[in-house]
């Protein structure tokens, strides 16, 4: 199990050093320092107006940015299919 916990800690650290991780965390900084943006997510937080979406979305840093995020996520997800394939194979979730 502890070898099991290792290598799992290992492959967070090789996901952190990608660049898809690199650029998210390059961009989200730049998300930070775009205050009409930063405005207008915050006002969206309590009005979820359809135009106030638009205007977010529109966004190219904010596009990029979830355009990343949903690259990493599909990273995430099928490393967790495939864990979970190992996993069912070696009789762990039994």
């Amino acid at each position: 199990m502890e070898e099991l916990i290792l290598l799992v800690d290992n492959l967070i650290k090789s996901i952190d050093d990608t660049t898809l991780v690199s650029e998210i965390k390059e961009l989200n900084k730049e998300l930070l320092k775009d205050q009409e943006l930063m405005k207008l997510l915050e006002e969206y937080k309590y009005n979820k107006s359809d135009s106030l979406k638009e205007k977010i979305i529109s966004n190219d840093l904010f596009y990029k940015y979830k355009e990343k995020e949903t690259d990493l996520n599909i990273l995430i997800m099928s490393i967790n299919q495939r864990l979970k394939s190992i996993s069912s194979k070696d009789g762990c979730l039994k």
